[in-house]
Order: C-alpha cells, then sequence, then structure tokens
C-alpha cells in the first residue's frame, strides 16, 4: 500500500495494513517459486534421460599392431626364435641381473609318524626357502657389459620342446574395462551384454615345457643335487638327520617375455619341479621316519633395455592449447642425457625443450596431424620414442532423431544425427569431424544407407547404430519390422 493511502491512518491500522498487502504477496509468491522449481526439476530430469538415451559409451576400435616377429607355430620356429632373442641380447649388452629361487609346496608335504614332523618340516620350509634362495650368489651387469658368462644359454633344439604356449591376446569390457584371457558374449561384472573387446598387450608370454630326456637337462638346472643338501643337512639338523634322499624330476619348463614390437627380451626363467622323498632319524628319540615334498627351483633372469619412455604415446589437442609430454630416459645416470624435442610439423604443433607442446591456434576443415619425437644419445646410439599430436575440436556428445521404430517390409524412414564439441550438447564450437558412421545389427531385418535411410526387409527385431566418426560415440534405434 502506498504512502499516500497510509497517510490518514493510525500507526497502528498503517501497520496492520502492510501486512494484510505482504500476505497478499505471498498468497500468489510462494505458488509460482514452487512451479518454478518444478520446471527446473522436470527439465533436469528430462535433460538427463535424454542425454542417457543418446549417449551409450564410446566404441573405439581395437588397435593392433602387427608384431615384429609372428608368434612362432612350429617347436623348430619356437626354439629358433627363443635362442635368437637371447643371443641378441648377449650381443646388445642391456643391463642384466639374475637370482635362484627354491620353492617347497607346503601343502604337499607329507610324514609317517607323528603329526608333529610334519609340523615342523612345514615350519621350517620358510626360512629353507630363503637360505636356499640366498645360497647362490646373484648376478648383475650395467649397461654395455658382458653377460655372457654369467648367463646359461639355453641353446635348445626343436627336439627339446614337449609343447608350448604364446599369450599376447586379451579380451576387454567395452562398458567396466573387466579383462578376460577367453571372449565373453557379455559381462558379468557390470551387466553389459556388448560382445568384450579382442586387444593385444605389448609382450609375448611364452611357456615352454621340455621333454623330460631333454639334452638341456643337466645345462640348465643348477644347482646340483649336493649343493642343494649341503644347506638343507644344517637347516634340518636340531630336528632330524637326512638319509637316503631322492629326487623324481616332475617338469622341465623355460618361461619368457619379449617385447612383441622389438623382441628385446625382456624376462627368461629355468623351472625345474620335482617330487623330493627322504629318510629321516629324528634327534629327539632316534626314531625314523619318512618325508617327501613337491619342490621348484627357478633361474630367473631379467633384462631392462635403453630407452625413452613417453607419458603419451598419442595426444589430442584444441587449437590454441599447450600441454606437457614428460620423457623418462632408461640408462645409467639420466640425468646427465639431455633429450632432444622435434615435431614434424610446426604449422600443427610446437615443442619446447621441457617437453611442452602447443597446438596451433587454428586449423582447417580437418583435423591437425604432427608428430613429437624425443630422443637422446647413450653408449654411441641414439633412442627415441614419439607421440602422434592431433589438433582438432573434439565431439563430446551425438544424438540421433528416434530411439525406436516400428516398420513394414519394404517401408523407410530416415534418422538424422547431430554432435557437439559439449558433452552436455552444447555446441559452443563446432566439432572438427561432424560425421557419423551408421550400421544396422541385422541387415536381414533391416538396413541403413551412410545418410541414415533405413528400409525394412523382412520381421524381426534389430537395432540400427549412429557412430561418431570422432570419439566413437554410439547413440541406437530400436527397428521393430512387422
Amino acid at each position: 500500500m502506498s504512502k499516500e493511502l497510509n497517510a490518514g491512518l493510525t500507526d497502528t491500522e498503517a501497520v496492520q495494513a502492510q501486512e494484510e498487502e505482504l500476505e497478499k504477496k505471498n498468497k500468489w509468491m510462494y505458488p509460482v517459486l514452487i512451479t518454478v522449481l518444478i520446471l527446473i526439476f522436470s527439465v533436469g530430469f528430462i535433460y538427463g534421460f535424454r542425454l542417457v538415451l543418446n549417449i551409450e559409451g564410446t566404441y573405439p576400435p581395437a588397435v593392433r599392431t602387427e608384431s615384429r616377429t609372428p608368434v612362432p607355430e612350429t617347436n623348430e620356429e619356437m626354439a629358433a626364435y627363443l635362442n635368437a632373442v637371447v643371443n641378441t641380447a648377449v650381443s646388445e649388452k642391456p643391463a642384466f641381473s639374475s637370482e635362484w629361487k627354491f620353492i617347497v609346496d607346503t601343502d604337499s608335504i607329507r610324514t609317517t609318524g607323528d603329526e608333529a614332523l610334519k609340523n615342523t618340516l612345514v615350519f621350517l620350509a620358510d626360512p629353507m626357502e630363503n637360505a636356499l634362495s640366498g645360497s647362490v650368489e646373484k648376478q648383475a651387469t650395467g649397461y654395455g657389459e658382458e653377460m655372457r658368462d654369467k648367463l646359461i644359454l639355453p641353446e635348445i633344439e626343436a627336439s627339446d620342446i614337449e609343447s608350448f604356449t604364446c599369450n599376447y591376446i586379451y579380451y576387454r569390457c567395452r562398458a567396466c574395462g573387466n579383462e578376460s584371457t577367453e571372449p565373453a558374449e557379455g559381462c558379468t561384472v557390470c551387466g553389459s551384454e556388448e560382445e568384450y573387446q579382442m586387444l593385444y598387450r605389448d609382450r609375448y608370454s611364452i611357456s615352454l615345457v621340455l621333454k623330460s630326456d631333454s639334452a638341456a637337462k643337466d645345462s640348465l638346472f643348477k644347482p646340483e643335487k649336493e649343493d642343494i643338501l649341503k644347506v638343507v643337512d644344517p637347516a634340518l639338523k636340531p630336528y632330524a638327520a637326512v638319509k637316503d634322499l631322492h629326487t623324481d624330476v616332475t617338469a622341465l619348463g623355460i618361461y619368457f617375455e619379449t617385447d612383441r614390437m622389438t623382441d628385446e627380451l625382456q624376462k627368461l626363467t629355468y623351472t625345474k619341479s620335482a617330487d623330493v622323498s627322504a629318510d629321516l632319524t629324528l634327534v629327539s628319540d632316534g626314531t625314523e621316519a619318512e618325508s617327501s615334498a613337491s619342490v621348484a627351483q627357478q633361474t630367473v633372469y631379467s633384462f631392462s633395455w635403453p630407452a625413452v619412455i613417453l607419458n603419451h604415446s598419442s595426444l589430442t589437442l584444441a587449437p590454441g592449447k599447450r600441454e606437457q609430454i614428460t620423457a623418462e630416459r632408461i640408462c645409467d645416470d639420466p640425468k646427465a642425457y639431455e633429450i632432444t624435442w622435434t615435431s614434424s610439423d610446426e604449422s600443427v604443433v610446437t615443442v619446447d625443450k621441457k617437453g611442452y607442446v602447443k597446438a596451433a591456434e587454428k586449423i582447417g576443415d580437418e583435423p591437425g596431424r604432427a608428430t613429437v619425437t624425443a630422443s637422446f644419445t647413450f653408449n654411441g646410439k641414439t633412442y627415441s620414442a614419439s607421440c602422434e599430436i592431433i589438433v582438432k575440436v573434439s565431439v563430446e556428445f551425438m544424438e540421433i532423431s528416434k530411439h525406436r521404430l516400428t516398420l513394414s517390409p519394404g517401408d523407410t524412414e530416415t534418422l538424422t544425427s547431430r554432435v557437439a564439441s559439449d558433452n552436455k550438447g552444447f555446441a559452443f564450437k563446432k566439432p572438427t569431424v561432424k560425421t557419423v558412421t551408421w550400421y544396422s545389427a541385422d541387415e536381414s531385418i533391416a538396413t541403413v544407407d551412410a545418410n541414415g535411410v533405413i528400409t525394412a526387409v523382412a520381421p524381426g527385431e534389430t537395432t540400427v547404430f549412429a557412430l561418431s566418426d570422432d570419439g566413437y560415440y554410439r547413440s541406437s534405434c530400436t527397428v521393430t519390422v512387422k
């Protein structure tokens, strides 16, 4: 109420009039406020639901780089490959270390007579393993040092090999990243129904089973039984005396890992498994008991090759953006060797001496591409690694016009797609790559062409997908043909 209207009223009447006026305002203000809040909530819910419908995740294609040497398929090829990678390591002289391990399977320990003896042997297993493993001197060399006298060369032939396996393929759920060594039609972890994606690891992991009469048995597996007894006897002496020790070799194996891109040997392990039995005379009362256990001895060689390792193998930058690539030098005293940085196309991206890369401010209708390389020289040889840089405005959202269609055979329907540079669907900047690829899960039911035109073929239900050519965002439409 205005001051003029309140002028002729007493103070009490004026206060009462102001309260009445405020009450009238509140009567319409609260409903308006509630209505606005409901609208905001509804719009947010609808928008979020729409976003979930449209963005079904990203589905990048599998990158499966071919190996420098194909997987050996025969015993002859495998023997040649193992000998070749070991001989290359001896010649190139990477850093090298070795250790010998003795392993007791405590679950396999068996004894006759008193159960206390078995418990004692189980208790002694760990210190005995440590004592035996420490009884063989560890070997090591630095980069460029001779290792020939410290490394037992395999020198095996095809006739030594019983069987072998080479593992480097694995499968991964596109939705949650769960991995499997076998193909899978769906994920039991996250519930995704998508088929697992097949991928390649960087290394070959190769296991060889050697024949029991292999000529390599005596040369590869050290130390001898007499050397082992020299350690076992003192460890058992307070409890029992050992006599009539027998060993039955159950398995001979070689395990090795190589970088499949370079054939550089990373690890080499010789393993001999055996069942060991012995007659024991107990110190406590002089009674005799029989005991047995399964044991394994391993000679493990590890190799480290000079290299440059970058924190990125590929990098996408928006125009004008800047980011650092870091380079780790694998060598003696890395800080003593300076990294040199170069760009294959400075009109696309520049790089400074600290590895900071900067994208060009403007690009054309296609993404800009350049390769940034870091290199250093060590022991007279240059080592390098590269990162592919792509400059573009990236797609972060896509949608299609419909998510469910019902058609009759012969009918057609055109779907449209939209991509945006913001993950909420706003196109503050137009993406550099605007195209999508269409495909049908079952073309016997419905087909789709490059322009999103769906043609119904026969009764049934299938899914038509649109996949953005940048970012690989996917959106789908369920097509029912009646």
